[in-house]
């Protein structure tokens, strides 16, 4: 679990919901989204994150690009552990339009995305590895390299196939983040704190009613 490395604020379950991103999303220096993604390459501005759904009569709990267009999203990292995220079609002077590339133009400095359709296995041990390696001064893609290769030198070797573990990279910049205790050396401080929405299993479910 990332919550034993990081201190932060957490939203599992029935309270990964829109209107709480929303809500929050200014807040925090590092945001990490386990949601399921869908995009949409012939209407890229209709590409979306699931969140759970919720009674809420303003909000339909499905993100769409435009939607993050409009919103301002300052965090060093954005990491997007959730399904096809960085892809989409080349348009015209404007590079890859994906999710990513929404985040990326609301404010955030870099994030991290994934190819293709993650694995519930090999995901949660490449996330935690990841961020052991942030909080030891590692730059990010050097994190995440170290990740892969950790998780390569344990993991069973049918795992070792690259539909597992090479999904994920990273765009924007590429600095380390520093994660240090606070003055009371109660919290580790990330001007800010770790925000992560909803588990794998919950996306399946809510995956399956659609």
């Amino acid at each position: 679990m990332i919550s034993k490395i990081i201190d932060g604020q957490y939203y599992y379950g029935a309270n990964a919901i829109e209107s709480t991103f929303k809500k929050n999303v200014e807040k925090y220096n590092i945001l990490h989204l386990a949601l399921h993604g869908d995009v949409d390459n012939e209407n890229p501005e209709n590409s979306k994150l699931f969140f759970t759904k919720s009674k809420d009569t303003i909000e339909d709990d499905i993100l769409y690009n435009h939607e993050l267009f409009a919103l301002n999203i300052p965090a060093d990292l954005v990491v997007l552990s959730a399904c096809n995220t960085g892809i989409g079609e080349i348009a015209n002077g404007e590079g890859i339009m994906s999710l990513g590339n929404a985040f990326q133009y609301a404010g955030a400095k870099s994030l991290l995305l994934s190819k293709w359709e993650v694995h519930d296995k090999s995901t949660p041990e490449l996330m935690k590895c990841f961020y052991s390696n942030l909080k030891k001064g590692m730059n990010k893609p050097k994190a995440l390299q170290q990740a892969k290769l950790k998780y390569l030198a344990n993991t069973e070797a049918f795992y070792t196939n690259p539909f597992y573990w090479g999904s994920f990279y990273i765009i924007g910049n590429t600095d380390a983040i520093s994660l240090k205790n606070n003055s009371n050396n109660t919290y580790y401080w990330i001007a800010g704190v770790l925000f992560i929405l909803s588990l794998v299993y919950l996306l399946k479910k809510y995956k399956s009613k659609h």
